[in-house]
């Protein structure tokens, strides 16, 4: 459907008619500067382009409450289709956006995101120095996120059937053939088998090692029950004892637990792919400032730990962290001592490569 043109034109976050209404029925070539920059002065809505649990109602009440600050979600269901949406117009849309920080250096080179002033973000002393100084949120010296929360993709295993694990040889395992569910998606899969052959800068793969791991995941194919996409898939055959070890995020084991599932859950002594996330600014922005202080207020104690609780991933802030019960920090997977061991998802030297060998591997 075509948009009548003045929308195009438009600052995020005011309507046509409200503009109408600033600039009056005369006079608007004079008018329409001044009018508009007054009501972005006077507007606290955010346009906020984000993953469903940054948007959901409990997060944007708490924006309200905290800091008057309207929330506009919506959402996205992979890095991919952010970035794509952003090159086709998003910019003119949305304020704000969530990345995983191997999009970060793509999304500034091609003119998508501005970055923030470290100034305008007091509460990064909170936050753990791994996340803090982390180079993948910056380009060229400028910070474009300090992130407000991370976390790895790792091994869930069902204990009653494996007992304890703790090694990627699991998903390779003949023992358990027929029973094994990988990620269908190229940068977790591929990095798995890398990591298993002891390859440790998976990311950086030349085409001798695309093969070796290719190789590995082509013997690894009778054994594998399902490449999984939806989360909700991989969580069911779990739960089902279809699927006794798998490849998997850590929002499936609350779940399980829940449904009686002696659910297992560990980052591979081998490592695990991490990943962290934070906000940052869409280029265009004429709310910067606005940006600068939601992205402020996800750093501090509060929202962590309230994000922690709704939904059970890991506050990138330590004084959050210090204010949840041990049993749900080692329910949530965080081991800051060892995050060391965790390789944090990148884009691969050539992605249209990994696309190619993970096709060759579910051809085969």
């Amino acid at each position: 459907m075509e948009r009548e043109s003045i929308n195009l034109l438009l600052p995020r976050g005011i309507s046509r008619r409200k503009v109408m209404q600033l600039m009056g029925v005369s006079g608007l070539a004079a008018a329409m500067p001044a009018s508009l920059r007054s009501a972005m002065a006077q507007d606290k809505s955010l346009s906020y382009f984000t993953w469903s649990s940054w948007g959901e109602e409990p997060f944007v009440v708490k924006a309200k409450q905290k800091l008057s600050v309207e929330l506009k979600p919506t959402f996205y269901s992979s890095s991919d289709e952010m970035m794509a949406k952003l090159r086709g117009g998003g910019t003119k849309i949305y304020d704000m956006i969530v990345p995983v920080q191997n999009y970060i250096g793509p999304a500034a080179k091609a003119g998508l995101i501005e970055p923030l002033n470290p100034a305008s973000l007091p509460n990064t002393k909170d936050i753990f120095e791994q996340f803090a100084t982390s180079p993948q949120w910056r380009v060229d010296g400028k910070l474009y996120g300090i992130p407000f929360v991370w976390g790895a993709n790792a091994m869930a295993f069902n204990r009653k059937e494996t007992g304890e694990l703790d090694s990627l040889g699991a998903l390779f395992d003949p023992k358990y053939k027929g029973r094994i569910a990988m990620r269908d998606e190229p940068e977790d899969t591929l990095a798995v088998a890398a990591l298993q052959l002891g390859i440790k800068k998976p990311y950086s793969m030349e085409e001798k090692e695309l093969q070796e791991v290719k190789k590995l995941l082509i013997s690894q194919k009778p054994l594998v029950r399902a490449y999984w996409k939806n989360v909700a898939d991989v969580q069911n055959m779990l739960a089902s004892g279809e699927v006794v070890v798998a490849w998997a995020f850590l929002a499936i084991i609350a779940p399980l637990l829940k449904a009686g599932v002696d659910a297992g859950w560990v980052w591979p002594k081998e490592g695990a792919v991490g990943w962290s996330e934070a906000i940052t600014p869409v280029k265009g922005t004429g709310k910067i400032k606005l940006v600068e202080e939601y992205a402020n207020f996800t750093l501090s104690p509060e929202y962590g730990e309230f994000m922690a609780r709704t939904t059970r991933y890991a506050p990138a802030s330590k004084v959050a962290i210090s204010r949840l019960e041990s049993q749900l920090v080692k329910d949530l997977g965080i081991d800051i001592n060892n995050v060391g061991r965790l390789v944090f998802k990148d884009i691969p030297k050539d992605k249209s490569r990994w696309n190619e060998i993970w096709n060759e591997v579910k051809a085969a």
